[in-house]
């Protein structure tokens, strides 16, 4: 196919997908899209495209699948070729502040300011806007691939050469948010496993294995001795100690969620790929795991971390390998199952319940983030 052939198959496969996304089964969600937006009294269009965007591309706050990983898996009259073409529409698409660095009229290239690589974009809509757009500009946009190149998916939003301070504030928070953004750039990507890496056996060597249990006091001490120790061991050798930030000012208080410094259940844990994470209650579950529960009742924290899509399946995992000879009593009572068994059935459960933990095993959780952005982006963390 011609660019052109790809850009209309693109805006007709888009079509059917805002077709599904807009259907009345969706109403409830879209509306709340639209309300997580604050948009007042009627939406414009610029407004209801984004919403429906974000339902398509990223899950619901309350943990929802994205509306694509739906329509994916709940279709099955969908031709190869166009599930190829969908399929590629949720794994490579890219959601970025992109510096307009040339302009050809039917199409750009973009520089992404997160993942520091460059686009060649050639949008389905908005054209009569380019003629108008001066490279050193910004857009904030998504770009999705098909055939070989790179479309726009929903709005176009252009910023002046002078917008800078803003597309940078909109570009870190998006990093903080999706840090996995950063890392369809394969330097940044291996640069981010190998800190993990680092930092995996500083954890260890700290605290003598990768979980640390405790209250949340306790968690938020150890994290800031470790984010001490990584600090000091990983600085470059012509660094002035004096600049190294301490643990307290990596994650000072109120940085930490409520829920986590006043929990009595508390662990930090240590991915040697993922990274680090708190996990409130994770006591409570480990229990269950050596000593099987009585009844359904007493299994709640385990059905809980199960039925949690943002925990990661990995959390389940390390332990079913930890208490072999109890993982199967343990689910068996927590899911009312009598005949479960966890080499069987464990990774079929997990994978329905955490899908994303395995479309994202090899991705670190951790953000990479560009000179460009570094200012903004500690004042995003510190608030």
């Amino acid at each position: 196919m011609d660019v052109t052939e790809l850009l209309d198959r693109s805006a007709e496969l888009k079509s059917a997908l805002v077709d599904y996304a807009t259907s009345p089964g969706f109403a409830r969600r879209l509306a709340e899209a639209l309300k997580s937006a604050e948009t007042e009294g009627r939406p414009s269009m610029e407004e209801f495209a984004d919403a429906v965007e974000q339902m398509l591309f990223e899950p619901s706050l309350d943990g929802r699948e994205a509306l694509l990983h739906r329509f994916l898996r709940t279709n099955k009259a969908l031709s190869p070729d166009d599930r190829a073409v969908y399929e590629d529409w949720r794994d490579r698409n890219v959601l970025g502040a992109f510096r307009i660095v040339s302009n050809h009229r039917m199409w750009m290239v973009l520089h992404n300011l997160i993942d520091e690589l460059d686009y060649q974009a050639h949008p389905t809509a908005g054209l009569e806007q380019l003629p108008h757009v001066k490279p050193g500009g910004y857009v904030v946009t998504r770009l999705v691939p098909v055939g070989g190149i790179w479309t726009v998916s929903g709005n176009l939003r252009f910023f002046g050469a002078n917008d800078l301070p803003q597309v940078r504030r909109f570009a870190a928070s998006l990093l903080r948010r999706m840090p996995q953004l950063a890392f369809r750039n394969p330097e940044k990507l291996e640069n981010a496993r190998d800190t993990v890496r680092k930092h995996h056996d500083i954890f260890v060597r700290l605290f003598g294995g990768n979980v640390l249990r405790g209250t949340g006091a306790e968690a938020v001490a150890a994290y800031r001795r470790f984010l001490d120790a990584c600090g000091s061991e990983l600085a470059r050798p012509d660094t002035d100690p004096a600049t190294i930030r301490t643990g307290a000012q990596l994650a000072p208080d109120s940085g930490i969620p409520p829920e986590i410094l006043e929990s009595a259940d508390v662990a930090l844990f240590h991915h040697p790929v993922k990274s680090i994470s708190f996990l409130l209650h994770y006591g409570e579950l480990e229990d269950a795991h050596r000593f099987p529960p009585r009844d359904t009742h007493d299994a709640g924290a385990v059905r809980g971390f199960v039925e949690d899509s943002t925990t990661p399946a990995y959390v389940l995992q390390e332990l079913a390998s930890r208490f072999p000879g109890t993982v199967n009593a343990t689910y068996r009572v927590a899911l009312s199952q009598p005949d479960f068994d966890w080499d069987r059935d464990g990774e079929a459960l997990l994978r329905r319940h955490k899908p994303d933990s395995f479309r994202e095993q090899d991705v670190p959780a951790i953000s990479t983030v560009p000179a460009l952005l570094v200012e903004e982006y500690r004042k995003s963390v510190e608030g």
